[in-house]
């Protein structure tokens, strides 16, 4: 089964659409999801994946109650690095988790797991096939792209990251910020299954959100939601899945 996570209606909006043989259901009494096929694929969506504590809280229960082959984190995001436009689309090549703050009484960080990495990598063929259905099944550009991902979305947070953001153009590495991401990496990574995140930039931490913007991202919303299923058809292919479960090793 794959699990597609947003935060937001409109995140997953496109992928209840494309579903077949649709079925929803509430877990944990609280989270409403649709299940159903993709390609033949078996699929899940679930949305209101709004904080990454919660994110890797639920994720963490689906993937021990059903069979999950991979995992895709979809929605917005903010960018940071100047290059990085409203409406442009983020893949995610790794995921840093910023809610992690240093202690000064452990050599570990709070909400750090005690010798867990707080950085995810995202296997390297798997951003290969999205990076291929978007270049030529959808014809979109796209960015591969670091993503720092924090709880904390406050005027602070955003404040901190415009004074100190010069620290993210060092090197050629582009990063962006979102709120859930990290909550997927984590779960996803602890139980063992593969995960990517593609979102779509709305605008940048020295702007602010509004209505002109939210409109390009819901445009671009389609069009990477074509990506992502046409990816979910090729590693549906048995070709494709021996390939990966190769590559892992």
């Amino acid at each position: 089964m794959i699990v597609i996570v947003g935060d937001t209606h409109d995140d997953v909006l496109y992928f209840e659409t494309v579903l077949a043989n649709k079925k929803q259901e509430i877990i944990l009494d609280l989270f409403k999801i649709q299940t159903g096929t993709i390609f033949s694929q078996e699929a899940l969506v679930i949305r209101d994946m709004s904080t990454n504590v919660l994110a890797s809280s639920v994720l963490t229960y689906l993937i021990q109650t059903r069979i999950v082959d991979l995992v895709i984190c979809v929605g917005k995001c903010i960018s940071i690095s100047d290059s990085l436009k409203p409406g442009d689309v983020a893949v995610s090549t790794k995921v840093i988790d910023a809610n992690v703050d240093l202690s000064m009484f452990k050599d570990v960080g709070m909400a750090q797991i005690p010798g867990f990495s707080r950085e995810f990598k995202v296997q390297d063929n798997l951003f290969s096939y999205l990076a291929e259905n978007l270049e030529k099944r959808v014809r979109i550009d796209f960015n591969g792209v670091t993503y720092l991902s924090s709880d904390n979305m406050s005027k602070d947070m955003i404040e901190f990251l415009k004074k100190h953001k010069t620290m993210f153009a060092e090197d050629e590495e582009k990063f962006v910020l979102d709120h859930n991401s990290a909550g997927v990496a984590l779960a996803a990574t602890l139980n063992g299954v593969p995960f990517i995140c593609a979102k779509v930039i709305e605008y940048g931490i020295d702007h602010s959100e509004n209505l002109k913007t939210y409109a390009n991202v819901l445009t671009r919303y389609i069009d990477l939601g074509k990506g992502v299923i046409q990816t979910i058809n090729n590693i549906g292919r048995s070709d494709i899945q021996e390939r990966t479960a190769y590559e892992q090793y």
